[in-house]
């Protein structure tokens, strides 16, 4: 067993991560598949409270970092369509939260806008970073470096295996 098992084993024991310690690979994807419903759980939980959805809060988030957007934008920010993104600038546009402005530079398309109600949501609802840094209370920072160097291996390991002929 090596530093990493040891260290990681040690981390498992402080969290009550019993069934994680055997080190194998089909535990490091159960792990991944488990963190990845939490996060979708949480990040439920904090767009919850400005009573928007998932998708919604990422066009205001990319709002927030910059107004007035062209559409294309936000679908790229969002990862969706265009036609995706038409239907989600519909509702934040009936909850008051964005408007469609002209583009003074482009007559044949529309920029989003945030409202006052827009604008003030940002301030009332927490980041996704403030509630995961309550609930990542027991890593220390030494270890979620390590954590973001081991996540990066395998992100990396598994595109050059994506990538194959």
């Amino acid at each position: 067993m090596n530093y990493q098992d040891t260290n990681l084993i040690e981390i498992g024991k402080r969290l009550n991560v019993e069934e994680y310690q055997t080190g194998s690979i089909p535990d490091v994807f159960q792990l991944v598949k488990s963190l990845g419903r939490k996060l979708k759980n949480i990040q439920r939980q904090t767009v919850g409270i400005a009573g928007v959805t998932p998708p919604q809060f990422v066009v205001l988030g990319a709002l927030w970092e910059q107004d007035a957007r062209p559409l294309k934008e936000l679908a790229d920010a969002a990862h969706c369509t265009r036609a995706t993104i038409t239907g989600i600038v519909d509702i934040l546009e009936r909850k008051g939260l964005v408007t469609r402005q002209p583009n003074p530079g482009d007559r044949r398309s529309l920029l989003v806008t945030l409202t006052e109600q827009g604008k003030d949501l940002e301030q009332s609802t927490p980041t996704l970073e403030e509630m995961l840094h309550g609930c990542c209370a027991g890593l220390r920072p030494e270890e979620t470096t390590q954590l973001v160097q081991l996540l990066a291996a395998l992100d990396r390991s598994l595109a050059l295996w994506e990538a194959r002929p």
